[in-house]
């Protein structure tokens, strides 16, 4: 339920108890705590444990039923199974806004690592054609698209890209690592490629 307060709110002590009355009416109309009839049927019915109780009236039941363990194998949840992709590997953190990743890997024994820091509407695309390795960061940066492409073998890709607080897009890489090729393209566009 959607109020505009601003007409509302032209005198503030007006505004105050139309406010009030508004929340009040808005926690009486529909129940917070409602309770289906399913769950108050099966909560009255009696649990079937397969033991004996030598309690007589339904007062004296304990109040924790014990359960009979499962028979079978437990079948393993999807984070804990173990990976078919052939030692692919992809991690992405994103804190901001509207920020998309997207990681394409092909090929064995890939691994991308992509974080997005304080980024707002930026998208991230990470393209690799087998035995590579990427570590991009992006930091402050606002409607940024970064393509990284790499075919299949080439040396690893560590990248920062961090938007100055003077308005300078500043691409770090670490000494000794070798130069990644960057070309800037339309539209915000930056694409690292080996």
């Amino acid at each position: 339920m959607r109020f505009a307060l601003k007409s509302v709110c032209e005198n503030r002590r007006r505004g105050a108890a139309v406010f009030s009355a508004l929340v009040v009416a808005a926690m009486f109309s529909q129940p917070a705590f409602a309770v289906d009839g399913v769950f108050i049927q099966q909560a009255g019915q009696s649990v079937h444990s397969g033991r004996q109780t030598s309690s007589s009236s339904p007062a004296m039941q304990p109040s924790m039923a014990s359960v009979t363990p499962r028979s079978g194998v437990m079948q393993p949840t999807p984070e804990t199974a173990l990976p078919a992709t052939g030692g692919n590997f992809a991690s992405t953190i994103e804190m901001g806004q509207n920020n998309r990743v997207f990681q394409a890997q092909a090929g064995a024994g890939n691994s991308s690592n992509v974080g997005i820091i304080n980024g707002k509407h930026d998208d991230v695309n990470v393209l690799q054609g087998g035995r590579d390795q990427s570590n991009l960061l992006t930091v402050n940066t606002q409607g940024l698209t970064v393509d990284v492409i790499q075919p299949n073998g080439t040396a690893p890709i560590n990248v920062l890209i961090a938007r100055l607080p003077n308005g300078v897009l500043d691409v770090v890489q670490p000494s000794g690592s070798p130069p990644v090729s960057l070309m800037g393209l339309p539209n915000g566009v930056l694409l690292i490629r080996r």
